[in-house]
């Protein structure tokens, strides 16, 4: 069952498409909607993808702006998009910016996040690496998982070593809260609980897993070496959403959940 326009307003995660006024003595911001995502210029060589540019068979996009400065710094956007419609902005924390910008304030992006810096002594610790992600449809954590750790959806990547990476999204304690807006994980995205339950339920809704998401389907692969289900290292990982091609010309493909990450920086 395909993500529609329909479906989403039917859940209540669409947002409006009606411009309310903004409310007296607000200042004025910068414009950090879907226009900014597609307008990047960011540094030769970091991989990124605007909207516009995403694979036709996603219908889920989450950017992650990594930045440790700046107007976009440590924020998301959750993006949806029917069969072959355009991009929007599927969720949004409506507290947020109802206290930011007033009441039935009209989203430029989802809510505040943290991600990932260097902590002294902890080898683990670091900067959220940067590029275009897939889902790692192996490993399913519903509810609390590791210590702080709620709802994980971890990227699909291992690290030359053979290392599957830990770099997750996932919803943080109470006493984190206050920290997000500003880098302060071990490397994963941080974010709100119930932010955490909006996206879990686009991709999970009522528990559902695997094929049996409305989420399910073919999408590109992002490593040349052979798909399997259990946690065996993958090898030849791209992270810049370009196609893979087996030796007959074919583009490389798997089954999964059909949404991408992209994390960048705008800082550097």
């Amino acid at each position: 069952m395909p993500i529609t326009r329909r479906s989403l307003l039917l859940t209540g995660l669409a947002t409006t498409a009606l411009a309310r006024a903004r409310p007296a003595g607000a200042t004025e911001e910068p414009d950090l909607g879907l226009g900014y995502l597609e307008a990047l210029h960011l540094p030769e060589g970091q991989p990124y993808l605007p909207p516009s540019a995403l694979h036709a068979d996603y219908r889920l996009a989450i950017y992650v702006n990594t930045a440790l400065s700046g107007e976009g710094t440590q924020k998301m956007w959750v993006l949806a998009r029917g069969e072959a419609a355009e991009w929007q902005l599927a969720l949004h924390d409506e507290g947020y910016w109802d206290q930011k910008r007033g009441p039935g304030a009209v989203p430029a992006y989802s809510w505040p996040v943290s991600t990932g810096r260097k902590y002294p002594g902890d080898s683990r610790s670091g900067p959220t690496p940067v590029g275009i992600f897939n889902v790692d449809d192996r490993r399913y954590r519903p509810g609390w998982g590791s210590p702080g750790m709620y709802n994980a959806l971890y990227i699909d990547l291992h690290y030359s070593g053979g290392r599957a990476s830990g770099v997750a999204i996932h919803g943080t304690t109470k006493g984190q809260y206050r920290k997000l807006g500003r880098a302060d994980s071990h490397g994963c995205v941080r974010m709100k609980t119930g932010n955490a339950d909006k996206i879990w339920a686009l991709i999970h809704p009522e528990g559902a897993r695997r094929d049996a998401s409305p989420l399910w389907g073919t999408i590109p692969r992002y490593f040349s070496s052979a798909v399997t289900t259990d946690m065996s290292a993958r090898s030849g990982y791209v992270r810049d959403g370009s196609l893979l091609y087996a030796k007959d010309g074919s583009p490389l493909t798997r089954e999964g959940y059909r949404m991408v990450f992209v994390f960048f920086r705008d800082d550097l």
